[in-house]
C-alpha cells in the first residue's frame, strides 16, 4: 500500500546512540536542578516504599504472634507501628506528587524549547523543501514526535530508575532476610527477564508500525482536505473514500495485534508472579513449622516479592517509549539540521 508521500521508515533512533543522548541532554541543561530534584526524591521514595513491608514483619512478628507480651503493649505497639505505616503511605505520596509535578515541568518546558527552535526553522526552509515535504509530516514532527519525547521525560527516565533502584534494593534486603528463599525467587528472575526482552522488541516493532499507519492516515487527510475542491472537480471522492479506508483498515489491525501482544504478556507475568509465591508459600511454611522462619518474615518476602515483579512488568512498556522517543528524536533533529538552500543576505544591496 501507498504510504501517501510518507514513511516513518529509515533510520531509528537508538537507546545506544550516544549523539542523540548528547543533543537531548543539551536542551535539558537549563533544568538540571529539576531533574536533580527528582533523582534526590527517587531514593526517598524508595526508601519508604521498602520500609513498609519491614513494618508488617515487625507488626506481627513482635506484637500479634509475640506470647510474652501482654495485651496492652501489644496493642500500644501496634498502634505505634500503624501510625509508622501510615507516615510513610502520607510521605510516598506527597513525594510522587512533588516528583511528578517536577518532571511534568522540566518536560514542558524542554518540549517548548524544541517546539519553538523547530517551527522557528521551518519558518525560514525554501519553498523546494515544502514541495518535497508533505505538510502531514511536518505536523506529525511538530506534534505527535514532540510528544513523544515529552513522555520519556515525564513518564520514564526518572521512573525508570526508581524501578532500577527499587530492584536493587528488594534484592538485597530478600537475600538479607533469608539467602535460601531468595535463592529460590532468582530462579524466576532469568525467565521474567527473558520474557521481558522479548516483549519489549515485540512491542517495539508493533509500536513502529502502528506509528508508520498513523503518520500515513495524518498525511493523507492533510492532503485530501487541503486540495478538497480539486478532489470534487475531478470527481475523486469514492477512490479518496476507498484510500482512506484502507488506511484505516490497517491502522486498526496493527492496533490489534499490539492489544493481543500485550494482552498476552500481563497474563503471562501475573501468572509467573503467582506462581513464585505459590512456591514461596509451600516452601516458607515448611521453614515456619520446622521454626526457622517466622510468620513475619515470610509476609514481608511475599511482599517485597510482589513489588518485584511489579517493575518487571513496566521496564517493557518504559524501553518501547524510550525507544520510540529516540526514533522521534531522530527525525527531530533531522529536521532541525535542515537549513535553507537559499542563502539571504543580512545586508541585500540596493
Amino acid at each position: 500500500m501507498r504510504n501517501y508521500g510518507y514513511s516513518e521508515g529509515g533510520k531509528q533512533g537508538s537507546l545506544s546512540d550516544f549523539r542523540l543522548w548528547q543533543r537531548i541532554i543539551q536542551f535539558s541543561v537549563p533544568y538540571k536542578w529539576g531533574l536533580i530534584a527528582a533523582v534526590v526524591i527517587s531514593f526517598l521514595i524508595t526508601a519508604c516504599t521498602l520500609t513498609l513491608p519491614y513494618l508488617v514483619q515487625t507488626a506481627i512478628d513482635s506484637y500479634i504472634t509475640a506470647v510474652d507480651l501482654v495485651t496492652s503493649k501489644r496493642l500500644s505497639g501496634l498502634s505505634t507501628t500503624t501510625m509508622q505505616y501510615g507516615l510513610l503511605i502520607v510521605t510516598v505520596f506527597f513525594a510522587t506528587f512533588t516528583q511528578i509535578l517536577v518532571l511534568e515541568w522540566v518536560g514542558q518546558s524542554v518540549m517548548h524549547t524544541v517546539r519553538q527552535r523547530l517551527f522557528d526553522n521551518i519558518l525560514h526552509l525554501d519553498l523546494p523543501f515544502f514541495n518535497s515535504n508533505p505538510t502531514g509530516k511536518l505536523v506529525t514532527r511538530l506534534t505527535n514526535d514532540i510528544q513523544n519525547m515529552n513522555e520519556m521525560f515525564t513518564s520514564v527516565i526518572v521512573t525508570l530508575f526508581n524501578d532500577l533502584l527499587r530492584l536493587g534494593g528488594i534484592l538485597a534486603l530478600l537475600f538479607y532476610m533469608n539467602p535460601r528463599l531468595a535463592a529460590i525467587m532468582a530462579c524466576f528472575v532469568p525467565v521474567a527477564l527473558t520474557i521481558t526482552i522479548i516483549f519489549a522488541k515485540l512491542a517495539r516493532e508493533r509500536f513502529r508500525e502502528i506509528r508508520t499507519k498513523l503518520a500515513a492516515m495524518n498525511s493523507f487527510l492533510s492532503e485530501t482536505l487541503a486540495g478538497i475542491s480539486i478532489l470534487q472537480i475531478f470527481n475523486k471522492q469514492d477512490k479518496c473514500k476507498d484510500d482512506y479506508e484502507n488506511l484505516t483498515s490497517g491502522y486498526l489491525e496493527k492496533t490489534i495485534r499490539q492489544i493481543k501482544l500485550f494482552g498476552t504478556f500481563m497474563p503471562l507475568t501475573e501468572f509467573l508472579s503467582s506462581a513464585a509465591v505459590a512456591i514461596i508459600l509451600w516452601y516458607g511454611g515448611g521453614e515456619i513449622l520446622r521454626e526457622r522462619l517466622t510468620l513475619g518474615e515470610l509476609v514481608a518476602f511475599i511482599s517485597y516479592m510482589r513489588l518485584f515483579f511489579q517493575p518487571l512488568r513496566e521496564l517493557s512498556q518504559k524501553y518501547s517509549v524510550v525507544q520510540s522517543a529516540m526514533a522521534s528524536a531522530e527525525r527531530i533533529f533531522q529536521l532541525l539540521d535542515t537549513k535553507s538552500k537559499i542563502i539571504e543576505k543580512t545586508h541585500p544591496e540596493k
